[in-house]
């Protein structure tokens, strides 16, 4: 593992509200999650709005001293709020970008927050010179009014024509998950917010409790698995700050789940702080990305299950129901042309997303996997070698996997265009694009001299 890859965000809610189940800011609940981080050197970032700002001034500005916290910028609703208008849009988020800097001038890395995603607020957002939007939900449906199935994990730059496909270039804007889910079971499941790093939604699965977060340390040493080969892994946790708290003011949750979820972030701090990891603010780790990536950086993670399943109540039954394990190994990739999906075994991928040429945002850019057949396969005691066979009718983005105990291999030769790269020894991925037609990809792997005994 290289763990100093490894990117660790924590962001908090801090806004004003006035809703039915809350009032005002969250004083209580913000103080407390803020203790919680800074008791293991974790700085926040706070999402704040116009209503928050001047009730926060002091506090954030300590705390910016003190542990490096930073503040991102609640977007307005683009429809209930700016009323579909890209100028009303545009002037609010200047207004209130302008009260932020004001009172917090250290905040110099324009990050937008919302859920509530369109073409037309990235572009407001690359208008204005912002780097990133904190609120994509990978595999999401209906929850909290958002709908983002389709889109990669963690980070990646958004095509302001296009919210949920990468960027064909090098985009502006940064796009950066809500929460970090497990990608394992999420993809076997189709239940992101069931397996997922947000206090309340897995101790209401019953995956997690305030003594109890090894579902959650499993999940986090997924993430450390895969540094070897990732120039950066992100890991991003948020938990509201009005979630933290049962108040006159606040009655989000039940006073006992207050209790639990603050349990269950003390430990979680506590575990992950343990390794030698990359603790940073949200516009930091915007910046970072930028630094090291011109284009959407391609993402590898090898992903393995764990024999803990949510409990059947009210809560999972909301949308049928969550599947239930044991799933087997499976590799999952992304780049700025797609998304691919590879159970263990099988070297042709079990989903396809293409994102190549993708306007319509109501779909999840899924296609149709064509046909792969091997017509060669031979495996020595020093090489192997695969010919594979795949007809398309049409340009796709492509990928396979070969399988294997590859303790020792290096790719010898591969022909047909494809580009390959070894995964712990497991797997060797092939990443290439179909150009309609038969089309043959040749793989040849060979055993290392030195683990032969030679020089």
């Amino acid at each position: 593992m290289k763990p100093e890859r490894l990117i660790y965000t924590f962001v908090s809610y801090a806004a004003h509200y006035d809703a039915d189940w809350g009032k005002g800011v969250a004083l209580d609940g913000i103080k407390r999650t803020a203790e919680l981080a800074h008791k293991y050197g974790i700085p926040v970032t706070w999402i704040v709005n116009r209503g928050s700002i001047p009730v926060l001034r002091e506090r954030i500005g300590e705390w910016h001293a003190a542990y490096g916290d930073d503040v991102i910028l609640q977007c307005p609703f683009f429809e209930e709020e700016a009323g579909s208008s890209k100028e009303v849009l545009k002037r609010r988020l200047e207004e209130d970008w302008s009260l932020l800097q004001e009172v917090f001038p250290w905040a110099t890395t324009k990050v937008a927050a919302r859920g509530k995603i369109y073409n037309e607020v990235i572009e407001v957002l690359e208008e204005l010179d912002f780097e990133g939007m904190w609120g994509y939900c990978y595999e999401q449906f209906w929850w909290d009014g958002i709908t983002h199935k389709g889109i990669p994990w963690g980070s990646w730059y958004v095509d302001s024509g296009s919210f949920k496909v990468p960027h064909p270039g090098r985009g502006q804007v940064v796009a950066c998950e809500w929460t970090a889910r497990d990608l394992h079971a999420t993809y076997h499941t189709g239940s992101p917010v069931i397996y997922s790093t947000d206090p309340n939604d897995v101790l209401r699965a019953g995956l997690c409790t305030g003594e109890n977060i090894d579902y959650w340390k499993h999940l986090f040493d997924e993430y450390l698995f895969n540094t070897d080969h990732n120039g950066q892994v992100f890991f991003l946790q948020q938990q509201e700050g009005h979630e933290m708290e049962f108040t006159d003011r606040f009655t989000v949750f039940p006073a006992s789940h207050v209790e639990e979820c603050a349990g269950m972030l003390d430990l979680f701090f506590n575990y992950i702080t343990s390794y030698p990891i990359t603790l940073t603010t949200l516009p930091h780790a915007v910046r970072l990305y930028k630094e090291q990536n011109e284009y959407t950086a391609p993402s590898y993670m090898l992903t393995h299950d764990y024999p803990v399943r949510p409990e059947i109540n009210e809560y999972t039954m909301t949308l049928g129901g969550v599947g239930f394990g044991p799933w087997p190994e499976t590799f999952l990739y992304y780049d700025k042309e797609c998304q691919l999906s590879f159970v263990e075994g099988e070297c042709r991928p079990r989903l396809l997303r293409n994102y190549i040429g993708k306007l319509n945002m109501n779909d999840d850019f899924t296609e149709a996997v064509p046909p792969v057949f091997v017509t060669k396969y031979l495996k020595t005691d020093t090489v192997i070698e695969l010919e594979y066979e795949i007809g398309s009718s049409s340009a796709v983005p492509f990928g396979l996997v070969y399988w294997d105990d590859l303790a020792g291999y290096e790719v010898s030769a591969c022909s047909g265009g494809a580009e390959v790269k070894l995964i712990k020894d497991k797997l060797a991925f092939l990443r290439f694009n179909l150009t309609g037609g038969r089309q043959t990809i040749g793989l040849t792997l060979r055993l290392k001299r030195r683990l032969e005994g030679h020089a």
